[in-house]
């Protein structure tokens, strides 16, 4: 599908967010999200980045539009006790996921998009295999001991090699990007990457819950296989257009 692009990956990026907010908004079920405002506004991110002539600006349009179906879900509430909260709430589920993902496909627009994205997952998904073999192997320092106890410094500085050393071999199959470029952007991917599993299991420690779902079997759920995806997407994108365009 990344071979592909155009709508067929921007409707696979849209239906991974919305199975991703489905699991958020369940582990904030007590804050009773505006689920249909939510939904709606991260498909119009998502989509609206592929339609657009100009990504970026699909994105914009798609982020003003979710503000304006949350406001008037919270509006036509019969009953508007923590209407605050439910609103925060609802906005967080369409930035976390439709956000990200609305990237994800800017990137697959760029002019090497294929590469750009193959890039991004490389490098993501090299950094959770590494930190957690890594971890598991050495780890003895604990990193981030009130958010998640199990990581470690020993991981992490793991997952960063392994995860650097895969953005920089996938770059040596492109002729778009430059060995030093690859290796920026595998250190961005790999810091954004750390930081978004950091803050799903923050998302999951205050929800009382080990996994956000179990759709994905031995996996868990869509969020606790794509958390680290959410970030390093946005800092990936970033730092290719940054660097290369």
């Amino acid at each position: 599908m990344i071979w592909l692009g155009g709508p067929v990956f921007a409707v696979l990026a849209a239906a991974i967010a919305l199975l991703g907010m489905n699991e958020l908004y369940s582990l904030a079920a007590g804050y009773r999200p505006l689920r249909w405002a939510g939904h709606l506004g991260a498909v119009l991110i998502v989509l609206l980045a592929w339609s657009q002539e100009n990504p970026e600006r699909g994105i914009l349009l798609g982020l003003g539009a979710t503000l304006g179906l949350v406001a008037v879900a919270g509006l036509v509430l019969s009953r508007r006790e923590e209407v605050i909260l439910r609103v925060a709430v609802t906005l967080l589920g369409a930035v976390y996921l439709g956000f990200p993902f609305g990237v994800l496909v800017a990137a697959r627009e760029l002019p090497d998009g294929a590469g750009a994205v193959v890039t991004i997952l490389a490098g993501t998904w090299a950094f959770d295999t590494a930190s957690y073999l890594g971890g598991r192997a050495w780890g003895r320092r604990p990193i981030a001991p009130r958010t998640s106890p199990g990581k470690t410094v020993e991981g992490a500085l793991c997952g960063l090699a392994g995860g650097v050393l895969a953005a920089w071999v996938a770059g040596l199959y492109m002729d778009w990007i430059d060995h030093v470029e690859s290796l920026v952007v595998g250190i961005a991917i790999c810091v954004a990457a750390y930081l978004g599993d950091l803050f799903e299991s923050l998302l999951k420690r205050d929800a009382g819950v080990k996994d956000s779902g179990r759709l994905l079997l031995g996996h868990g759920g869509v969020l606790d296989r794509f958390d680290s995806l959410l970030f390093s997407s946005v800092a990936g994108y970033v730092a290719i257009v940054g660097l290369v365009y």
